[in-house]
């Protein structure tokens, strides 16, 4: 059996696979003291009513 080019392909793909993260290098300074907005596309009926606000 040729186990070396199936050694370095697995090689290949892990590497390809723990590369540098794609997440950016800082958060957005904009964004500081915002709060996360209610998804508006559920419906009323299955919303839990402890998030409502009145």
């Amino acid at each position: 059996m040729k186990f070396a080019p199936f050694a370095a392909a697995l090689v290949v793909l892990t590497l390809t696979a723990c590369g540098k993260p794609t997440t950016p290098d800082s958060p957005d300074p904009s964004t500081y003291g915002t709060v996360i907005k209610q998804d508006h596309h559920i419906p009323e009926k299955d919303r839990d009513a402890s998030e409502q606000k009145p």
